[in-house]
């Protein structure tokens, strides 16, 4: 095993689970949408790979979701929708 520094300067996770409606979950929110919706903006503001905006299974908060973890700001965010992407590319996704 080899050890290494954190390979980029903030890291965004969104959960995209869909649990198949046997119960809540961030999918049945569209985390896939607001993953989708982020990783386009941090792409498009030229900061991937430097911030890297990653899909998570699950985050176990489902009955919140859609949930975003953005380290290492140590920062939760839930029940973020569509209209609230540009807030947080605003705050995360800066040069």
């Amino acid at each position: 095993m080899k050890q290494n520094d954190i390979p980029y300067e903030r890291q965004i996770f969104v959960c995209t689970n869909d649990c198949g409606g046997e119960k809540a979950s961030c999918g049945d929110q569209r985390g896939l949408d607001v993953f989708r919706a982020l990783r386009t903006l941090a792409k498009e503001r030229g900061l991937h790979p430097r911030v890297r905006v990653a899909q998570a299974t699950c985050l176990g908060q489902c009955s919140m979701g859609v949930n975003v973890m953005v380290f290492p700001d140590n920062i939760w965010y839930s029940h973020v929708g569509l209209d609230e992407i540009e807030i947080i590319a605003d705050r995360y996704l800066t040069a």
